[in-house]
């Protein structure tokens, strides 16, 4: 924890000496020096959520620091992405976005050894492993369907549990293969990633998720081996070619970000005109690649410019949470909450469509840039520490570590992952999405005690 309470001290005290570039640089290091950390301490932690937590961010800085040379090379006007950033606010957005997640950092560490309810609940009967993915094919089935069926009676929090069972299946076999060497479990995990790739193709509006199963397949495999020489393998080289080529076919799919498939089969002019997340641009080298995507400096610098502009929020910003915390079957007719929608329209960086009457974009504040938002530098560091405390707690609820037949545990703790990796942009509406599904998770624990000696009984074969 000193190593992070030291950077906070030098970011804040070379602000006014070091640029955006040296900031970014900094925290860069940073990270490099908490994974040397995790390496070599005599509690060897593994993976766990705040390594891949770790690499976002230094994925994320590394994509800000491109950009920000980019600005300062090129100019505002050459630019094809993002051109809604304010270029004034861009050493102060990296500042908060540095001492954010630095205070993430101390937050985990203080509350590492503290836990919520365990989550854990092992299965090692055979039968059950293949029931279960056999039910998982059939909810990627059923999801691919998705257009023809109607889900509204079922609450939005169960079926993204639902949905994760699927997706996390992924993992859990992968897992299974490399601590076990079955190949059962490892075409099990192909089946399903092939699957999720196409789900995503039909179904999602993220681009990255065209991706997603390919990484978790890996990284479970690379879980259940529990050691660093298996990544330094040869199997490390087909997930890097998958990511090397899928960005470079990024742009194509940057056309639409509502369904990919419409992406090759529809008119671009006419689904614009039918679908208000739509992707479209004058120009399509407007459309950014991945690298460029992945930068998120734009709006921590618009956060900056409203509270110039208009102060400090106090709250404002986040209240909308507190709708979110009420169960839609208590509240059915309760509004979305689209906090990034808000963000979006707030900046000027989205419009109402007349046409469906939604905004047509959705702008993540970040985490820290939330906190600015609404308490300023107060918020950033205790809300932070707040943050990263609640992400100690949720993991260490899955008992992700203690056996490669922690079902419960392996789903939740792959989600963690998954959002440490990808979710570092988003706002503080994570804290309500994973609330929500850690109560269900811990409910369906409750059901799967009633049945703990089925679960338990006859080990898996080799």
């Amino acid at each position: 924890m000193g190593v992070h309470i030291l950077f906070i001290a030098l970011y804040v005290s070379l602000s006014g000496v070091l640029d955006a570039v040296g900031i970014s640089a900094l925290l860069i290091a940073h990270c490099i020096i908490n994974l040397l950390i995790d390496i070599t301490r005599k509690e060897k932690r593994g993976v766990y959520v705040m390594s891949t937590f770790n690499i976002g961010i230094m994925l994320i800085t590394f994509a800000n620091l491109n950009y920000i040379n980019s600005i300062y090379t090129y100019g505002l006007n050459e630019l094809s992405l993002y051109k809604y950033i304010v270029v004034e606010y861009i050493n102060e957005g990296t500042l908060i976005w540095a001492v954010g997640n630095a205070s993430i950092f101390i937050g985990y560490e203080l509350f590492s050894k503290s836990s919520l309810p365990s989550l854990s609940v092992e299965i090692k009967n055979v039968k059950i492993l293949d029931a279960y993915f056999r039910y998982i094919i059939g909810l990627a089935i059923i999801s691919l369907s998705g257009n023809l069926v109607n889900f509204g009676f079922i609450s939005g929090g169960i079926q993204k549990v639902l949905g994760l069972f699927s997706v996390m299946g992924i993992l859990f076999y992968a897992r299974l293969w490399g601590k076990l060497g079955v190949q059962k479990y490892r075409n099990y995990a192909i089946f399903l990633a092939v699957m999720q790739t196409i789900n995503s193709l039909y179904n999602s509006y993220l681009r990255i998720d065209l991706l997603t199963p390919t990484i978790i397949y890996y990284g479970g495999y690379f879980i259940g081996k529990s050691n660093l020489k298996s990544v330094f393998s040869n199997k490390i080289f087909v997930p890097i070619f998958i990511i090397v080529v899928f960005s470079q076919f990024f742009n194509t799919l940057g056309g639409n970000r509502a369904h990919f498939i419409d992406s090759f089969k529809s008119d671009g002019a006419d689904y614009q005109t039918h679908n208000s997340y739509a992707d479209f641009s004058a120009d399509k080298n407007e459309r950014g690649g991945l690298l460029e995507r992945s930068s998120n400096i734009a709006q921590i610098s618009n956060v900056v410019n409203l509270v110039e502009k208009n102060g400090l929020y106090l709250g404002q910003a986040s209240a909308p949470l507190v709708a979110a915390l009420v169960p839609r079957f208590l509240w059915p007719d309760k509004p979305q909450i689209q906090l990034g929608t808000w963000f979006a329209l707030e900046i000027g960086a989205a419009t109402i469509s007349s046409y469906t009457g939604r905004a047509n974009n959705s702008v993540n504040m970040t985490i820290p840039g939330e906190l600015y938002l609404d308490f300023g530098w107060f918020g950033v560091v205790l809300g932070g520490i707040f943050f990263g405390g609640l992400i100690a707690l949720f993991w260490n609820s899955s008992k992700f570590k203690d056996s490669a037949f922690n079902i419960l545990g392996a789903l939740w703790g792959g989600y963690l992952l998954l959002f440490a990796l990808f979710g570092i942009g988003a706002d503080l509406q994570i804290i309500v999405t994973l609330l929500s599904t850690y109560i269900i998770f811990l409910v369906i624990k409750k059901i799967a005690k009633s049945y703990e000696g089925i679960l338990s009984r006859t080990s898996v074969a080799r």
